[in-house]
């Protein structure tokens, strides 16, 4: 299969089922969709594990940090004591909200990523199942219904939904979304029920890519 680097936005659904060659009334065969576990990953966005005191210390490191610490170095010698210790106290301070902000930002990430702990509602080898969202893969056919979360990035083939994707989007009102549209990974549905195909997974979606903002975010 070609690799799947395109504007689905743009593209119709005749055109996004023939790149993913997928059969609406059979779904993908089981071989395809371990094919493609192999060559996309699972549906997840993974995170390095760092422990606490590692992240604090390198706060330490950078920068801003290395320009107080020679300030206090100079300091020392200079016998300033009321400037050494104004610039450690600084440089403490410093660090203790980059690493409080940083948690916070982790804490995003964790609640971004347990929406997609969810099961969906898949099309394989001609029945429908419900399986683990991990486990989806570009070019399976999902049904989506009002309360679901949206597991992956979905074009639209059937039916109309109104999504809420304010927690991505920032967008208040819910949104309708109908044939030839994206439904976002993370988003919710409120009313409606649809038919879609998915494009993206994984870090690849929309979701994805946020938390990997989120990640790499720095205060």
């Amino acid at each position: 299969m070609t690799d799947i680097a395109h504007d689905f936005h743009k593209m119709s659904v005749e055109e996004v089922l023939n790149l993913l060659k997928t059969n609406l009334s059979l779904g993908l065969k089981q071989s395809e969709v371990e094919s493609r576990l192999k060559q996309y990953g699972y549906n997840e966005v993974p995170e390095k594990k760092t422990y606490t005191i590692v992240k604090f210390a390198k706060k330490f490191w950078g920068l801003t940090a290395w320009m107080l610490e020679a300030i206090i170095i100079l300091a020392f010698i200079l016998g300033k004591y009321v400037d050494l210790y104004t610039v450690t106290a600084l440089l403490i301070l410093n660090s203790a909200l980059g690493f409080i902000q940083e948690q916070r930002a982790s804490k995003a990430v964790e609640l971004l990523k347990s929406k997609l702990q969810v099961t969906a509602r898949v099309l394989r080898d001609g029945v429908w199942k419900l399986i683990s969202s991990r486990e989806l893969v570009p070019g399976d056919v999902v049904r989506i219904r009002a309360g679901d979360f949206v597991p992956a990035d979905v074009k639209v083939v059937v039916g109309e939904v109104w999504v809420d994707q304010s927690a991505l989007t920032g967008e208040s009102m819910e949104i309708e979304k109908k044939q030839g549209d994206i439904l976002y990974s993370g988003s919710v549905i409120r009313r409606g029920e649809a038919t879609g195909v998915i494009v993206l997974t994984g870090i690849k979606t929309y979701f994805g890519r946020t938390v990997q903002l989120v990640q790499v975010a720095r205060p």
